[in-house]
C-alpha cells in the first residue's frame, strides 16, 4: 500500500491538492464569502506554485501588493498575518505608483483601474513581480495570472510568454487547473515597439537570405 502511494507523481499530487482547494473556494465563494475573499486566498496560494529568481527573494519580507482593489487588500490583512510565504512572514502593501514596488513580489491591480495603471504595470513587466490581473483584458494589460469569473466560480487564467519575460517559473500543478494557459506572445509590452522592429529586420534578413541561396542554386 505504501508503495503504491508513493508511486504516485508529485505533480499529480499537488494538481489534485490544488484542485480540491479551487472547487471549495468556489463552493466556498457561493455560500459565505465574497469573490474578493476568494482572489485574496488564491494571491496567498500562489505564492507556494511559483519560483522567483534568487536575486528577487531577498531578506525581506514575502510582499503581495494591492491597487486598486480595497476590499483584496483588507481580506489580505485578515490572512497573511497568520501566514510565512516562501520561509518569510508574509505582508500586505497598498501602492499607487511605479516607485512603490521595490521589495514587492506578486501585484494584483482591480479590474476598475486596470487601464489607469499603465505606468505602474510598466514598472512591475521590467521586474521578477507575479503580475495578477483582472477581467478580460487582463493578459492584454501584461498579467502573467489574470483572474475571470466562470460560472459564478473564480477562476484564473496563466500567460507563460509573461511568466518568461519576468523570470518566473510556474509549477505545472498550477498550469494543470487554470481555466485556461497562454503561450502566444501578449498584445502590449513597453519592449512591443523594439521586439516589432527586431522581428521586421530579421524577417528582411532571411527574405534576403532565401534569394541568395536560391540564386546559388
Amino acid at each position: 500500500m505504501g508503495n503504491a502511494r508513493k508511486s504516485v507523481p508529485r505533480a499529480l499530487l499537488l494538481a489534485g491538492a490544488f484542485a480540491v482547494s479551487a472547487a471549495m473556494c468556489s463552493l466556498v465563494h457561493a455560500q459565505v464569502f465574497s469573490a474578493a475573499a476568494v482572489k485574496a486566498a488564491f494571491l496567498h496560494r500562489f505564492a507556494s506554485y511559483v519560483e522567483w529568481p534568487p536575486e528577487a527573494v531577498g531578506a525581506g519580507p514575502f510582499v503581495i501588493a494591492v491597487m486598486g482593489a480595497e476590499e483584496v487588500a483588507r481580506n489580505l490583512e485578515q490572512l497573511l498575518p497568520r501566514m510565512t510565504l516562501q520561509g518569510r512572514r508574509a505582508e500586505v502593501r497598498r501602492i499607487t505608483r511605479g516607485t512603490d514596488l521595490e521589495g514587492v513580489h506578486i501585484l494584483y491591480i482591480g479590474e476598475q483601474v486596470l487601464a489607469r495603471t499603465r505606468d505602474v504595470r510598466a514598472a512591475a513587466m521590467q521586474q521578477p513581480i507575479l503580475l495578477v490581473t483582472d477581467g478580460d483584458d487582463g493578459f492584454d494589460a501584461g498579467g502573467v495570472i489574470n483572474f475571470l469569473e466562470l460560472d459564478n466560480k473564480v477562476r484564473f487564467e496563466i500567460s507563460l510568454t509573461a511568466a518568461d519575460r519576468a523570470r518566473l517559473r510556474i509549477d505545472s500543478a498550477l498550469l494543470a487547473v487554470a481555466a485556461r494557459v497562454e503561450r502566444e506572445p501578449q498584445a502590449w509590452s513597453p519592449l512591443t515597439d523594439a521586439l516589432v522592429t527586431q522581428h521586421r529586420e530579421s524577417a528582411c534578413l532571411s527574405t534576403r537570405m532565401a534569394a541568395e541561396i536560391r540564386r546559388e542554386n
